[in-house]
């Protein structure tokens, strides 16, 4: 059966990255000033500085905030004060913010886009959860049982608790798609498109019936992540499981029969004009880059590519089909993807506990918290689902920045949107609980012996990646001394250390 699709979490993400010019809600003085007198006693509440990202402009965090702090002053006794920081300063900010222990440290923060948990421990950065979640949050340990232990363990280095993923997806599948228009008139059977290589053919074929338009956008943006295999928390694929559901040998991806596979397919791509021109120069996302008319088609991926169909055809307009091309696999960086982390500076981290327990339990809350005021952020339809207030079309016109993004603790709790099914929780539960697993599920890697090597490497990949997934270079003499730099670079090294740690972290299982 034909299949429309396009990943919507991973719409939002490139949502995000779109709009890092957007100018965030006017910064709340560190020392805020009580409206009255008579809120003088809500002083005696510690309050923890909780980190969010600003997508779009967020005029009511105030208002948020208020209510928010009613419930926290109640069922958490403590006050949250959120600090909102723009998309494109995430990284930046949080280290800044995460370093030195002043006055602008954060006490709470989600990790996403910024380090693993490995770095954020080897850093000092975060404190060890273990005795806070047996003494204030042991109702969040408990969201993580009946076949969901291994994603808390997600959070751990060397045993120790130190991070708490969210209550969402974690499993991710590979897609491509294309505008339907194209898609019908090459004729393309989707159904016979179950792997890379036949993929492959369905974009060719989708060319070869329009040969003015192009089926893969070029973006210093990456528009192909491997879903299919482990690459053990390191987005440079530094030493990476290629058959993660059978096996647990790490090894180095470049030299893999997976990526010489791709650059032979990246060779047809570029002989037949499957990319856009001039690849290295557009800075925009794979949905932008379709909504512009950049390219007619693109790769993605999303945690189950059936179900994110129709809600990004209907926040977007777009009339597309495709279908998965990889099946479903979570691995620890699908479950650390989004974790929240108490910072080491934190000075009453029982309190900032406590706020992540509501946040993680009370469904007021995690609403709140991820979508805002009913009548002002959104509103109901007859079926109980969220839909934009009257003169508003999309998120960029809320008055919440963060409405819906899966970084909040738990948004399982949550409202569902109009455009997404009334059970889609329940789904994502499910598939979290029924999908492939990496072997090494719930391994982290700690690179600190590796550091230098990790470094030196990261170099020559950020030199040779992009442009030999482009084409932009000759691949078969290139491809030689890319492997030859990553070797001289340490690559080795790391590979050896990641196999020794996995070895040992699968013989305490």
């Amino acid at each position: 059966m034909k299949k429309r699709i396009i990943a919507s979490l991973l719409a939002l993400s490139m949502a995000a990255a779109l709009f890092t010019g957007c100018s965030s809600s006017e910064k709340k003085a560190d020392d805020k000033q009580k409206a009255t007198e008579g809120q003088a006693a809500d002083e005696d509440y510690p309050v923890i500085k909780m980190a969010y990202s600003v997508v779009f402009p967020s005029p009511d965090e105030e208002a948020i905030e208020e209510e928010l702090n009613k419930i926290l002053r109640e069922k958490a006794h403590a006050e949250v004060d959120l600090v909102g920081i723009e998309f494109g300063n995430w990284a930046t900010q949080l280290n800044l913010m995460l370093t030195g222990g002043g006055d602008d440290s954060l006490d709470l923060f989600n990790s996403f886009w910024y380090t693993s948990v490995s770095n954020l421990v080897a850093n000092g950065q975060v404190m060890e959860l273990d005795g806070l979640l047996e003494s204030e949050g042991s109702e969040i340990t408990d969201l993580f049982a009946d076949g969901m232990e291994q994603y808390l363990k997600c959070g751990e280095v060397n045993g120790k608790q130190y991070g708490i993923p969210c209550m969402y997806s974690y499993c991710t599948e590979n897609l491509y798609y294309a505008r339907t228009e194209d898609a019908q008139k090459a004729k393309v059977d989707w159904s016979k498109v179950t792997d890379i290589d036949s993929m492959s053919d369905a974009i060719l074929q989708i060319k070869a019936a329009n040969p003015d338009s192009y089926y893969i956008p070029g973006s210093t943006e990456a528009y192909w992540v491997p879903k299919s295999i482990d690459y053990l928390g390191d987005t440079n694929y530094l030493g990476v499981l290629t058959n993660p559901t059978e096996s647990t040998k790490v090894e180095n991806f470049y030299e893999s029969e997976y990526f010489k596979n791709w650059l032979g397919h990246v060779k047809e791509w570029k002989e037949a004009g499957v990319f856009s021109p001039d690849p290295l120069s557009n800075s925009n996302a794979s949905l932008m880059n379709l909504l512009m008319g950049v390219a007619n088609g693109t790769t993605g991926y999303g945690w189950d590519a059936e179900v994110s169909m129709e809600a990004t055809i209907a926040q977007n307009n777009l009339e597309l089909e495709g279908t998965k091309v990889t099946d479903a696999l979570s691995t620890t960086s699908d479950a650390t993807t989004y974790m929240w982390h108490i910072s080491s500076f934190c000075k009453e981290p029982e309190a900032a506990m406590r706020i992540l327990k509501v946040l993680y339990t009370d469904p007021e809350a995690a609403q709140l918290a991820a979508n805002g005021i009913e009548g002002l952020d959104y509103e109901l339809n007859e079926d109980g689902q969220m839909v934009y207030p009257e003169g508003k079309s999309g998120m960029s016109d809320l008055g919440w920045a963060a409405a819906s993004m899966a970084y909040w603790p738990n948004v399982m709790l949550c409202k569902t949107w109009y455009y997404e099914p009334e059970d889609i929780y329940d789904q994502m539960l499910e598939k979290n609980k029924t999908c492939d697993k990496s072997l090494a599920l719930g391994f982290t890697f700690d690179s600190t012996k590796v550091a230098d090597q990790m470094t030196a490497c990261a170099n020559v990949v950020a030199q040779y990646y992009t442009p030999l997934m482009y084409g932009e270079v000759d691949i078969e003499s290139t491809l030689p001394k890319f492997q030859a730099d990553l070797k001289n670079a340490g690559i080795d090294e790391i590979i050896a250390e990641k196999q020794a740690q996995l070895d040992a972290w699968l013989a305490e299982q």
